[in-house]
């Protein structure tokens, strides 16, 4: 797999969990209790409750990436030189 669609899916990925918050405070703010007016600032309930559930949804995702990069290719952690070698030398 080509290093520049990696990296694109990187910074795609980043850049999507970083402007995702935007676009789920209405649900969030929705959801909050009834003191926490439409507008309300960062610090309603529905801020404080949105800033945990980005967080965790950032770590499953970027962990599916790291996964992803692993799984394309599963020699680069593998020793393979030092294998070849052990297997020339012992013919």
């Amino acid at each position: 797999v080509p290093l520049v669609y990696t990296r694109h899916l990187s910074r795609f990925l980043s850049l999507w969990l970083l402007l995702l918050p935007l676009s789920m405070y209405e649900t969030f703010a929705s959801a909050a209790v009834a003191s926490c007016r439409s507008g309300a600032p960062w610090w309603c309930p529905a801020g404080a409750a949105l800033i945990p559930a980005t967080m965790l949804l950032s770590l499953f995702l970027f962990g599916i990436e790291q996964l992803s990069l692993q799984l394309e290719e599963p020699f680069s952690i593998l020793p393979m030189q030092t294998f070849c070698d052990n297997i020339r030398t012992s013919n």
